[in-house]
């Protein structure tokens, strides 16, 4: 073998030898992989507590012909009955309640305070009346009712009513420094035609006689005897107004008032209330 041979070979060896050592460096600086295990799969454990079956009852003043589902979970107490139930198809439940307490006897009034989603039926019956509310909640519909007051209204001249009207709220005789007595519902005379009384006294002193006599009592009402609001809507009394209030229970009477679209056409109207 001749040198410029022997040279070569010797080139070619160190070169491998060199190689060699730079992919021994690379491996020895990588990092190395890190293998993580499955997560253990964990099993909840049965519950001790099986699932809370719905709690029947209703407070003791509860017309009993209403009838409520056995999935209505009571949660009410003896004064304000409240229920809750997994159903959230809240027109169905209002259209189940309006057959019940209609059978039950009842003159319902429907009002929508939110398509499909909140609605208050008021029931009257007499001296009996119920304010029932139906709310929808994320998973669930609440059902609320409690007792209210009944306003018998009488209405003569260019417009005859005469029907007891369900009160909206209990009515409050403490003094202050006013009071609204009245109701407003929907009347099926027409789509937006409805019965609202509003009798305001100011200031208001609590239980007793007040008289619209100049110097006295400022006593202002509106009516709307179930009828367009844009057409059948009376203020003004020309022939005044006297309100007798009691703890649970009062009176009014007014004359003459105008329609405020034609000014010849009055009425007198009078009305008592009774509140449990």
């Amino acid at each position: 073998m001749n040198r410029a041979n022997l040279t070569r070979q010797f080139l070619l060896f160190g070169i491998s030898v060199f190689a060699l050592a730079c992919n021994l460096a690379s491996l020895a600086l990588a990092p190395t992989p890190t293998i993580t295990a499955p997560a253990p799969t964990l099993t909840r454990p049965p519950s001790a507590t099986p699932t809370r079956a719905p709690r029947a009852g209703a407070p003791t003043w509860w017309d009993a012909r209403i009838a409520l589902p056995a999935s209505f979970n009571f949660e009410g107490d003896a004064r304000r009955a409240m229920w809750s139930t997994r159903d959230v198809n809240v027109e169905a439940i209002k259209d189940f309640l309006l057959a019940q307490t209609q059978g039950a006897g009842y003159r319902v009034f429907v009002i929508t305070q939110s398509r499909g989603a909140i609605y208050d039926l008021l029931c009257v019956k007499g001296q009996d009346a119920l304010a029932l509310n139906l709310t929808l909640g994320s998973d669930t519909t609440i059902i609320t009712a409690q007792r209210v007051g009944v306003l018998r209204l009488k209405v003569t001249g260019a417009a005859n009513v005469e029907l007891d009207l369900p009160l909206r709220a209990r009515l409050d005789p403490k003094p202050g420094s006013e009071i609204s007595i009245g109701t407003a519902v929907p009347s099926s005379q027409c789509a937006r035609c409805e019965y609202f009384i509003n009798v305001h006294i100011a200031p208001f002193k609590g239980v007793g006689n007040y008289d619209s006599k100049p110097g006295t009592y400022l006593i202002d009402v509106q009516v709307i005897p179930g009828g367009d609001p844009d057409k059948d809507d009376f203020r003004w009394p020309i022939g005044g107004c006297t309100v007798t209030v009691k703890e649970s229970s009062g009176a009014f009477e007014c004359k003459q008032l105008q329609n405020v679209n034609d000014q010849t056409k009055r009425i007198d109207v009078s009305g008592s209330w009774v509140q449990p």
